[in-house]
């Protein structure tokens, strides 16, 4: 709910609840008492000034024509009765003394001054918390006598003092219920208004662990979920950071040790030449193959890091063209077969299909790839392999939505504690860190990093004869135009 709307909502329940829980109380009134006694009650308060009226009437004719009626005793006892019914009562005199006051009268005020009242009788007075008014009128007994009749009639239904402690009442009712929404709804703004303000803190202190719970609906709601995004994007962008530091200090720790070992080299072969220690023309050609063969380790390395730190930091530009992944098998094994056959491995494409198969690829990357992992199988095959039995099997099937291309050697497979690490960044099962029997570490690190930019994802496993199989997942492509095969194998 929103902030505007609970503010409406506050303003107009502070008229309507003190109305409804008013009318809550009468009806309360009404079942306590019962309906027919209220209903009884209030006829006869409206019923109270007609009946009045008639006794009145009574009375006034009787002290214009009769005053001799107010000397018998029944007579006065019976219309101070009825005037009493009527919240009403007369004061009756003889020649300024009285001669009788309404037994409704001396039970309203005991204590009253009924002689001064007579002198001086005010136009209102109260007895009892009630207010009567006074009508004085002067009539002569038939004898002659003079006499007063003072009539004291109830002006208000109510005790006096219920009007203000009713409308005290009633204003407290109101000023406490406008409190108590008040305070409801300035709670649900305040609280998480507060709690934004101790997250914030904790960001400003460097705490970016604490999640911030989205308790509320409308703006404060809509307000913590952008803070928590906030929150969560902050913490990526620093543990990121974090991470890019340590991959620079791993990368320079590897650089150093990689480079270091292979210039330790270069500079004993000439200082042998130097020395003098090359002394026939086989050992100096010997030696020059060696330092040259170091060069080109060591340029091979500065390749393979430098296009793993722009993979890495995502800088490098992917060209995407779809192509035929058949045909480009096809066509880029035919290339590597010649070379394999040297090193006395068979290269066979096992075609299960001839239909075209698209994917979106950048060909040089996916190039780039595949040669890593042609070169991986071969460095290790050829050192624990009889040449008799190198092979390696390449196969492209296709899945619902993905085409897995399988490369699987007849090597001696990967080691089940180096699987989970093989596609890490400088890892390597042979922990010598020997380029010429390890490799830089960075060759299946690059394949990683390729196939996840094109999308896709890589994993290896060990085949069940035998030998490591690696598996390439890329998505197919919906587009089924293809490019031609020059573009497709350039810079193969």
């Amino acid at each position: 709910m929103s902030i505007r709307v609970k503010l409406y909502m506050s303003y107009i329940a502070m008229v309507i609840v003190p109305l409804i829980l008013m009318s809550a109380f009468m009806i309360f009134i009404f079942y306590a008492r019962g309906v027919e006694d209220v209903r009884q009650y209030f006829e006869k308060e409206n019923k109270e000034p007609y009946l009045q009226a008639l006794v009145y009437g009574e009375l006034s004719y009787v002290l214009r024509n009769d005053a001799g009626e107010l000397e018998k005793q029944e007579y006065l006892a019976e219309i101070q009765e009825r005037l009493g019914e009527q919240w009403a009562g007369l004061l009756v005199s003889r020649d300024g003394q009285i001669k009788s006051v309404a037994p409704f009268l001396k039970e309203a005020a005991p204590n009253a001054d009924w002689q001064n009242l007579l002198d001086q009788p005010p136009s209102t007075v109260t007895f009892n918390s009630f207010r009567f008014e006074t009508s004085a009128v002067d009539f002569s007994y038939p004898d002659g006598g003079k006499g007063r009749a003072l009539l004291f009639r109830r002006y208000d239904t109510v005790p006096i003092y219920w009007r203000p402690v009713g409308t005290a009442f009633s204003l407290a009712f109101i000023g406490l219920t406008s409190l108590l929404l008040t305070y409801f709804v300035s709670r649900s703004i305040i609280r998480p208004i507060k709690k934004l303000e101790a997250a914030a803190l904790q960001i400003k202190d460097g705490d970016l662990s604490h999640k911030v719970e989205a308790t509320t609906k409308g703006e404060i709601g809509q307000l913590s979920i952008a803070f928590e995004d906030m929150r969560v994007r902050l913490k990526q962008s620093i543990d990121q950071s974090l991470q890019y530091e340590e991959n620079r200090k791993m990368l320079l720790s590897h650089i150093s040790h990689d480079l270091k070992t292979p210039i330790s080299a270069i500079k004993g072969y000439v200082e042998g030449i130097m020395d003098g220690i090359a002394n026939t023309d086989e050992k100096r050609i010997r030696y020059m193959e060696t330092i040259y063969r170091k060069a080109s380790d060591m340029d091979q390395l500065i390749d393979e890091l430098f296009l793993f730190s722009k993979l890495d930091l995502q800088t490098v530009a992917f060209d995407f063209k779809v192509i035929d992944i058949r045909r480009y098998m096809e066509h880029f094994l035919d290339e590597q077969r010649f070379d394999l056959e040297k090193s006395d491995m068979e290269l066979i494409y096992s075609i299960q299909e001839a239909e075209p198969l698209f994917i979106a690829a950048d060909p040089d990357k996916l190039s780039r790839v595949l040669t890593n992992i042609l070169n991986n199988c071969v460095k290790y095959m050829g050192e624990h392999t009889e040449p008799a039995s190198m092979k390696i099997l390449v196969q492209v099937m296709e899945q619902e939505q993905h085409v897995l291309i399988v490369i699987e050697d007849s090597g001696p497979g990967i080691d089940e504690d180096d699987l989970p690490f093989i596609f890490d960044r400088f890892y390597r099962a042979e922990q010598s860190r020997n380029l010429e029997t390890g490799g830089s570490g960075l060759g299946l690190a690059i394949v990683k990093q390729i196939i996840e930019g094109h999308g896709g994802t890589v994993w290896a496993e060990n085949a069940e004869h035998g030998g490591a199989r690696f598996c390439l997942k890329l998505p197919k492509s919906a587009t089924v135009k293809t490019v031609d095969d020059h573009e497709e194998h350039t810079n193969h």
